[in-house]
């Protein structure tokens, strides 16, 4: 079963796009890393400076060592500077994943 993690990004206020615009120059390596299966890089409607990667992983290790390996090669460093606060990680196990019928329409 996949892993699901989530990366939240507090930025300092006006630096939301700076930390989505980084992300987005980031993920060819990303999606090429060891275990990444899907990444999603989304900003909240209500409050741009809160950004957050969404992704799935074959095992809660790949991303483990990804984010080691982001971190010896300064990841960390650069993006808490554009930061109020360390990177907030979440790791789940996904029960269950459907979609809606807005989904299952057929392109016009």
């Amino acid at each position: 079963m996949s892993t699901l993690v989530t990366t939240q990004f507090f930025a300092k206020p006006g630096r939301g796009g700076d930390v989505a615009d980084l992300l987005v120059k980031i993920l060819g390596e990303s999606l090429d890393h060891d275990g990444c299966e899907t990444i999603r890089i989304v900003r909240d409607q209500d409050d741009p400076d809160h950004v957050a990667g969404i992704t799935t992983w074959t095992e809660r290790r790949n991303y483990v060592e990804y984010l080691d390996w982001r971190t010896q090669r300064g990841f960390t460093d650069t993006f808490e500077a554009m930061l109020t606060q360390p990177l907030v990680i979440h790791y789940y196990d996904a029960l269950y994943f459907g979609e809606g019928i807005a989904a299952r329409q057929p392109a016009s």
